[in-house]
């Protein structure tokens, strides 16, 4: 591969099922990575991430619990070592996945091509990118959002984005099959994902006292970074079985958050300034 990508296994000790299973699919796909031991939310001491609770209630309907930080830690130490590295890129796997045969072709390709500093090969939703529906409503050849001009092209588009502020500025068709489609805001879900050094220092950055979960700091992450996902996932999540208790179906938050919630909640500000930047003004 011309430019050298690192892949990492985050994997807790307690779950050698998984680690079997993950790491019977990247050899069978002769791609080599580094297993991290990840950290457990069980164990009274673990060094997890530090938040802002209230400003996580506020901002997610929900408080953040132990297992969640543990793996937002473990993803930040993933980062880390990555930056000790001398690889340009850094492929992030949790164990609870599937793995698509076409991965190791994709990565070859992506590696010899790539621009996007933030790669979600895991998850899609909430935009409507099928690569089915993008062949069918965006004509050959039309790779970038259109204008705020092009009123009828325009409206195309749209059909593949969501809510009207979740936006795909340019399309990637792989030659080895599969469409790249850069965005804001980037998909949740960590997954399976590819990033860049540059992406690395931008989410250790704001990685200090989070007020999120981890798989969605891209989102709040500043700086000139090219964001995106695959419109044909590679990586999926199993949802067999989960070692984060207790992150959902909490209730509602307390009347005082969701007095403050409209006020307080945060409007990834720094985030759209710097999309505007990138993108220009006529493409929102």
């Amino acid at each position: 591969m011309a430019h050298p990508i690192d892949i990492y296994l985050i994997n807790l000790d307690r779950r050698p099922d998984r680690l079997a299973r993950v790491k019977s699919r990247l050899d069978q796909l002769d791609l080599p990575f580094i297993r991290f031991s990840a950290i457990d939310g069980r164990e009274p001491t673990a060094p997890i991430a530090k938040a802002q609770h209230r400003k996580f209630i506020i901002n997610q309907k929900k408080r953040p619990v132990a297992g969640e930080l543990a793996c937002a830690a473990s993803h930040i130490e993933v980062w880390k070592l990555f930056l000790q590295s001398k690889a340009d890129y850094a492929l992030i796997l949790e164990d609870d996945i599937e793995i698509s045969e076409n991965l190791n072709h994709f990565l070859q390709e992506y590696l010899n091509h790539s621009q996007m500093d933030f790669l979600n090969i895991s998850s899609r939703a909430p935009y409507n990118a099928e690569e089915s529906n993008i062949n069918k409503i965006i004509p050959p050849g039309i790779l970038n959002r259109p204008s705020i001009f092009d009123y009828k092209l325009r409206s195309q588009w749209r059909k593949i984005e969501w809510r009207r502020t979740w936006r795909i500025f340019k399309i990637h068709p792989l030659q080895s099959g599969g469409i790249i489609c850069e965005c804001d805001p980037a998909p949740a879900l960590g997954s399976g994902y590819v990033i860049s050094r540059r992406a690395a220092e931008a989410f250790l950055k704001i990685s200090k006292n989070i007020y999120f979960p981890i798989d969605i700091i891209w989102r709040f992450s500043s700086g000139s970074l090219r964001q995106g996902f695959l419109a044909t996932p590679l990586v999926f999540q199993t949802n067999a079985d989960t070692d984060i208790p207790g992150r959902f179906d909490q209730g509602r938050i307390r009347f005082i958050y969701r007095i403050l919630r409209p006020l307080l909640k945060s409007r990834r500000l720094r985030r759209r300034i710097d999309v505007i930047r990138l993108y220009g003004i006529s493409s929102h």
